[in-house]
């Protein structure tokens, strides 16, 4: 009992209050998440986004989802600078298996897509330095009917462990709310007892909203899952990726107080490299992920990112905002008719002062001009700030909390600054 009160002084000592009282709830029930993974959010590749059920290679061998596709990410990863900027989860998503188990009750992966299995793929990302992600569902079949793990779930945990899997996605589709609410427990334990550390992905709170039509419990969801989706999948089209980030505007004050190192809420994939985005519409999405500390899972084929996508994706002054240890979701205001975005984060001044990023964005189809007083947004110190234009990579002016910034942010588009205490 002394251990457990020690814990919880510590944790009740920090800005975690809720935090502290879960773990308390979970150590009475004797088990939780313990996988001390995703830290920081998650960056890497999926599948799903752009390839979806790309299972149909004879037909369309140019949009395949097998092993070719998934080792020329890794590749991609490992020699164009990806992996040093900090992607590393390269993740299949449905679709990868045969139809049927075999005779034992195993998941077979397609034979003819993937006709290595899983460990020799695994293997080759891991000698990359990179890790591997897989899929499955809590119904018995998976979103687009391939085998799911109901019925299967210390089976299937073994079998994901045995690849060295380091990251499972897991999906909700076909089951009863009843059931929801038990199976991603259920199987987070089952992985858990595997004693291989695995990023736990769910879906739990998508489905209890969207599906269910109850609101999502995320004092539920906390303790047994490192990241969870909380709205509809992201698609290679901006009117999609809009009602996203609305969904976060709107529901900043459900999510936040959840969502921090180790846990996290996960807006999905960004479109980057599939063409149907504008250089605005792309500062939008990346500017925004930054901003809500989400994880940044690309989705693409690598071979069409452009020298812009790239200079987004591995831009690292926007990546030292979005993989801030300190991993809080920014809060949104409406400032005239733009959204904007404010960030506390590291490095702080004196253990006292953070820096600060602030992101416009306008959906508007024309200029927003805004004066921003910056003493309205948590700015402290008396003392300068720094002021980076973070997109053009550069200085710009230095600023007190008694001064203002002008912006004007062209039509679907994003501007964003980060402030660092002088």
């Amino acid at each position: 009992m002394d251990s457990i009160q020690e814990i919880l002084h510590t944790m009740l000592t920090s800005h975690r209050l809720l935090h502290a009282y879960i773990a308390l709830l979970i150590l009475d029930n004797g088990w939780l998440l313990d996988n001390g993974l995703a830290k920081l959010p998650p960056m890497g590749w999926m599948s799903w986004g752009w390839y979806m059920c790309a299972d149909n290679c004879t037909h369309n061998p140019n949009k395949c989802l097998d092993e070719k596709l998934i080792l020329s990410v890794a590749d991609a990863f490992y020699t164009e600078g990806y992996q040093e900027a900090g992607y590393e989860y390269i993740i299949i998503d449905d679709c990868w298996s045969e139809r049927t188990r075999d005779e034992f009750g195993s998941l077979v992966p397609d034979r003819k897509r993937f006709p290595r299995g899983m460990k020799y793929i695994a293997d080759y990302i891991h000698k990359r330095g990179l890790k591997f992600g897989m899929y499955t569902n809590i119904a018995y079949d998976t979103c687009m009917r391939y085998p799911g793990s109901r019925g299967y779930f210390e089976k299937d945990a073994k079998l994901f462990a045995s690849w060295d899997v380091d990251y499972l996605k897991v999906d909700g589709c076909f089951v009863a709310e009843s059931y929801l609410d038990h199976a991603y427990i259920d199987l987070g334990k089952a992985l858990n007892e595997t004693g291989r550390p695995m990023v736990y992905s769910c879906s739990w709170p998508y489905y209890k909203l969207f599906i269910h039509k109850h609101a999502a419990n995320y004092s539920a969801v906390l303790p047994y899952c490192n990241l969870w989706r909380n709205y509809h999948d992201i698609m290679p089209a901006f009117g999609n990726i809009y009602y996203t980030l609305k969904f976060y505007e709107k529901n900043y004050e459900n999510l936040y107080k959840f969502h921090g190192p180790g846990h996290w809420n996960d807006p999905d994939m960004l479109m980057l490299g599939t063409h149907s985005l504008t250089p605005g519409m792309s500062r939008i999405q990346v500017a925004v992920y930054a901003m809500l500390s989400a994880p940044w899972i690309i989705s693409c084929d690598m071979n069409m990112v452009t020298p812009f996508d790239k200079s987004l994706l591995l831009n690292m002054n926007l990546i030292a905002v979005a993989q801030d240890p300190l991993g809080i979701m920014a809060k949104p205001y409406q400032v005239s008719r733009l959204t904007l975005w404010v960030k506390p984060h590291m490095p702080m001044k004196g253990d006292k002062y953070h820096s600060f990023s602030f992101t416009f964005v306008n959906f508007e189809d024309k200029f927003q001009y805004v004066t921003l007083p910056l003493s309205k947004y948590g700015i402290s110190t008396n003392e300068s700030y720094h002021v980076l234009d973070v997109f053009a990579g550069k200085f710009v002016l230095n600023v007190t909390r008694k001064d203002s910034i002008e912006v004007d942010v062209p039509p679907v588009d994003a501007v964003m600054y980060t402030l660092y205490p002088l």
